[in-house]
């Protein structure tokens, strides 16, 4: 059956963390995997902007940096933000999706990091994660994340295609491991849900990406 599962927090609750986790316990147990989770790059100890991991190879490249840092067509503003983003690098990451939609069907997982303000305008990784949504029709584990006041909007993204929606706040990758394991096991569909909400302990977690040590957003 098919499930999306929403990740969601404040900035630095480890949403992005909890994802990169997922991620390593899937490539352990030798679970299919794909979509992107989108990282924080520093320089100088100081927050220069977000790159985006490609979950199935590990590959990554730019999506945001420090306005006054770039310059360029290639480069976009929103919202007065600080950030300008790249706008190859969003095309690139929305092709990635595109193509993760396929391994849904074999019930594979693919991750959605991280659905914000500019998706929320239908920017960014909107096309991308609108056909992942889409794509749950056919079955697979979509995860999301997102800040905890895009949660809505998440849900009706999917809410016609997955067969359950299931809220998580970060914390404890096991619960979810475990949850994400009995789903892709499950052989009948089960009623839709919308507000079932898992709340594990918050814990101190070291951040550790699926291929190499990340900073999680």
């Amino acid at each position: 059956m098919s499930c999306a599962i929403v990740v969601h927090g404040a900035i630095g609750s480890g949403k992005t963390n909890t994802c990169l986790r997922l991620a390593e316990r899937a490539n352990r147990e030798e679970a299919a995997v794909g979509g992107i989770i989108t990282l924080r790059q520093f320089q100088r100890g100081e927050l220069m902007g977000y790159d985006c991991q490609e979950v199935a190879s590990g590959r990554t490249f730019p999506l945001a940096r420090l306005r006054e840092n770039v310059e360029g067509p290639d480069w976009f503003e929103f919202g007065g933000l600080k950030y300008a983003f790249s706008l190859q690098g969003f095309e690139r990451a929305n092709e990635i999706l595109a193509r993760s939609v396929q391994d849904l069907s074999r019930n594979a997982i693919v991750f959605v990091d991280e659905f914000g303000r500019l998706e929320r305008a239908g920017l960014g990784l909107y096309e991308g994660a609108k056909k992942v949504a889409e794509g749950l029709r056919d079955g697979g584990i979509a995860v999301f994340s997102c800040r905890t006041d895009t949660v809505e909007f998440v849900e009706g993204l999917v809410h016609n295609h997955a067969q359950a929606v299931l809220r998580f706040e970060p914390g404890d990758e096991k619960l979810l491991w475990l949850t994400v394991k009995k789903r892709t096991r499950a052989r009948h569909p089960e009623p839709f849900t919308m507000n079932r909400n898992r709340t594990p302990a918050r814990r101190e977690m070291q951040t550790r990406g699926v291929r190499g040590s990340h900073q999680a957003v």
